[in-house]
């Protein structure tokens, strides 16, 4: 049964503490609030003891001694593992055994960005583990994050200039939080948040925005999406960044034209921005069917050759974007 995030820190704010968490999920904002909050919450006053575990670096065994070996004090230690399905052999069942039967003062923190849990050992924990959810939120819950950020921060703003933050940098938390700090910086002790400091403020009239070439390409504007993807692609992405989300988009674009009307609108999350969501409708009457699996299937090349060949990034764009253009 997955449990919701705000569940889990209403505990801790009532000190609860469990001794394993398995997070599941890809959004590396929320990963990084709840492992700060419960290392605030655990730790209090006392020196914190916090372990990243990673099998790249560390054979299976040398990770279960880690988190099942106790010093003569007892010390309260916080463990944070990732990409547990590296981890074979013996050192799995050790390690579903300490789920399982955890170690007093030990905390373990287990980290999962993959949601579909393909991973057999992924599947063992969560039959012991409740997973908690930590996939980037729906938009109206984005919204809450973003007034919560703003507070934070001991800022306000409309209702009205926070709904156009979220519709242009909505696509995960991780952004909006670089987008809203950016903001509260440069207003310096000014309480009150306007429209005018987030056009000035955030960049978005001084540097192209990914939404920008989404949108563009959607609409298989070749010069315009030519010279946004030139800018971006050399001052804050890189191809790998953008195969992701571009997948998403053109999937979402062939799913429109197959519904034809008949079905209801998805209600997953999508690593794109609200404006750019909001368009696929109209961008699925410039495509063909074999237009979109052309698409797809340029984006998995590119994707494997990120990954397995020498590739220029600002190269593999300017084609990609020909291709899907022309």
């Amino acid at each position: 049964m997955m449990i919701k995030l705000k569940e889990v820190l209403n505990e801790l704010k009532n000190e609860v503490v469990r001794p394993v968490y398995f997070l599941k999920g890809p959004d590396p904002f929320l990963q990084i609030f709840f492992i700060k909050y419960l290392t605030k919450i655990y730790f209090k006053n006392t020196i914190i003891n916090k372990t990243l575990l990673l099998p790249d670096d560390m054979k299976g065994s040398e990770i279960i001694d880690r988190i099942s070996t106790r010093d003569l004090f007892s010390s309260k230690k916080l463990f944070i593992l990732r990409n547990v399905q590296q981890i074979k052999g013996k050192p799995t069942q050790d390690l579903l055994a300490f789920c399982e039967k955890p170690i007093q003062n030990h905390i373990l923190v287990i980290i999962s960005d993959d949601w579909l849990l393909s991973s057999a050992t992924l599947k063992k924990i969560e039959k012991i583990i409740s997973p908690i959810d930590v996939q980037t939120p729906f938009e109206n819950d984005i919204k809450k994050w973003a007034k919560y950020l703003f507070k934070e921060n001991k800022k306000t703003i409309t209702d009205e200039t926070l709904n156009s933050l979220v519709n242009l940098t909505g696509d995960n938390l991780s952004h909006l939080n670089n987008e809203i700090e950016k903001i509260c910086i440069s207003v310096g002790e000014r309480a009150s948040i306007t429209s005018q400091d987030i056009e000035q403020f955030s960049g978005w009239k001084r540097q192209h925005q990914r939404w920008e070439l989404f949108i563009s390409l959607g609409n298989k504007n070749q010069k315009k999406s030519l010279l946004i993807g030139k800018v971006i692609i050399k001052n804050q992405e890189s191809m790998i960044s953008l195969i992701y989300p571009l997948t998403c988009m053109f999937q979402e674009i062939l799913f429109e034209k197959m519904k034809n009307g008949t079905f209801s609108n998805n209600r997953s999350y999508l690593p794109i921005p609200p404006s750019v969501r909001k368009k696929i409708p109209q961008f699925s009457k410039n495509y063909s069917f074999e237009d979109l699996e052309s698409i797809l299937a340029h984006l998995g090349a590119i994707d494997c050759r990120q990954k397995t060949a020498f590739s220029i990034d600002e190269a593999e764009l300017i084609q990609f974007i020909s291709n899907v253009t022309e």
